[in-house]
């Protein structure tokens, strides 16, 4: 268990989990932290040194703390109910549970049957699913439990957003669309959580909250019973505490799923642990477009990362972004908003008064596309894609600043995803990592490391060292 000490002034903004914090406070409340990684967890269950049951208990009793403030939840499901999963999944004794008693959250575009569903919006208000997404039937499978929905942008638009806090500081915004999922985990309510990208979010968020968040290449995770916003350019994205984490959940749910036909049979390549090659050394693509400017703390944090990537006996490349970046990011909203659109326009037509304002314009500026314009747009796209694969000829990964700043202050704007948006349009694997605290907030500061298609395997090589050398 660890401890923080803070100024009992400060502890109704803050919550039981920030580590900053106790740099910049004073001693007067003690408050324990129950943290633990997947990792160790799934070690502990196995030996028999925790029982599955007790974890949950535990989890429920944090929950019950925390939740009121955070306001993470779309739909918490309750303790009884969860109890008796566990209870019923533990009797069977199966080496195919590797995630048996593994507590999570799930985006709340996200189908689990005969929960809720309202994806953030009025739209769907009193709606409960009758089928699950096919990450969960892998999830049920493996023993993982589900404790509930988590709050999320309108319809993971730009509208909508939740009073979900960011665990760091209440009277900041833990991002979105994913918002729930982030805050969640952050503020230690379950061990991982699922949410989903079409521009920034899963990676802002995770940035926000001073999470570990991988995005995987397009098609590697199935979206069968997910709420789509755009179907071409949505990928299913994984938030964890640690590096290591992620490969207990991915090689879970990652692969072909015939009801998805963007997932493909030959693609997934399992991940597996490095335990630390040293020896192992990467050539780094460091992007110096202008477009990749953050502020001075985001920057000086950013730079400090590439210095000490450079020490460890990296090659450290400048590069520009491929030529047609800046038309693709004109493309990937045409994309998106079409698709937008085409998924709404029934509901559009007959409920139009229930959606946002945002959401509402994004949808009529959809429905104001062409299908050439849309058929153009995909093109660029592809052409992008293709400019991509030449350029990581030269360099195996790619890294920035995961966001433009730190996490805004306010509920109401949920960030950028500028820094997120080019590589979610050309499908590239994304990892996200903390990597330092501002000095006038103690929020988090993340980067973000893009490898080539398929390559997941890179991203968590490299994550995996920096996080034990930054010991965040």
């Amino acid at each position: 268990m660890k401890k923080l000490i803070m100024l009992e002034s400060d502890y109704k903004h803050l919550t039981y989990l920030q580590f900053a914090y106790k740099k910049y406070l004073g001693v007067i409340v003690v408050i324990e932290k129950p943290s633990c990684s997947i990792e160790t967890a799934v070690e502990l269950i196995k030996s028999g040194k925790a029982a599955p049951i007790e974890m949950i208990e535990n989890f429920y009793a944090h929950i019950s703390k925390t939740e009121p403030n955070i306001k993470a939840f779309a739909h918490l499901r309750s303790k009884n109910e969860v109890i008796e999963e566990v209870i019923s999944k533990t009797k069977v004794v199966d080496s195919a549970q590797p995630l048996l008693g593994i507590p999570y959250a799930v985006k709340d575009n996200i189908h689990v049957e005969s929960i809720p569903m309202e994806a953030g919006s009025k739209v769907l208000k009193g709606y409960i699913s009758d089928k699950n997404a096919t990450i969960i039937e892998k999830l049920n499978q493996v023993g993982a439990i589900l404790i509930g929905k988590t709050t999320m942008a309108e319809f993971a638009s730009g509208g909508g957003a939740p009073e979900t806090k960011n665990p760091w500081n209440f009277s900041h915004t833990p991002g979105g669309s994913s918002t729930g999922s982030a805050a969640a985990l952050s503020a230690d309510m379950l061990m991982f959580s699922i949410g989903t990208q079409t521009s920034g979010s899963v990676i802002r968020p995770a940035a926000y909250n001073g999470l570990t968040a991988l995005k995987p290449t397009f098609g590697q995770i199935s979206k069968s019973g997910i709420i789509p916003a755009s179907w071409s350019v949505d990928c299913v994205g994984i938030f964890t505490k640690y590096v290591r984490d992620l490969k207990y959940v991915y090689n879970e749910i990652a692969g072909f799923d015939s009801k998805d036909p963007y997932t493909y049979p030959y693609r997934n390549k399992f991940l597996h642990l490095s335990n630390g090659d040293i020896s192992q050394k990467f050539n780094i693509g460091v992007i110096t477009d202008d477009y990749f400017i953050a502020t001075d703390e985001v920057m000086d944090a950013f730079h400090q990362i590439v210095k000490l990537l450079k020490n460890q006996g990296h090659l450290l490349t400048e590069i520009a972004m491929p030529n047609s970046f800046e038309q693709a990011n004109i493309a990937h909203g045409i994309v998106v908003d079409s698709e937008t659109a085409s998924y709404h326009a029934s509901y559009f037509s007959e409920k139009k008064e229930l959606f946002s304002p945002e959401l509402r314009f994004d949808i009529e500026q959809g429905l104001s596309y062409s299908a050439a314009d849309y058929l153009k747009a995909q093109e660029i796209r592809w052409q992008y894609k293709c400019e991509f694969k030449k350029l990581f000829n030269s360099v195996d990964l790619l890294i920035t600043p995961a966001t433009t700043e730190t996490a805004p202050g306010g509920l109401e704007y949920t960030g950028s995803p500028k820094f997120n948006k080019p590589f979610s349009n050309a499908g590239l694997p994304v990892l996200t990592m903390p990597i330092a605290y501002s000095d006038k907030t103690g929020l988090p500061i993340g980067i973000q490391l893009i490898a080539n298609y398929d390559c997941e395997q890179l991203l968590i090589d490299l994550g995996e060292k920096l996080q034990k050398v930054l010991s965040f």
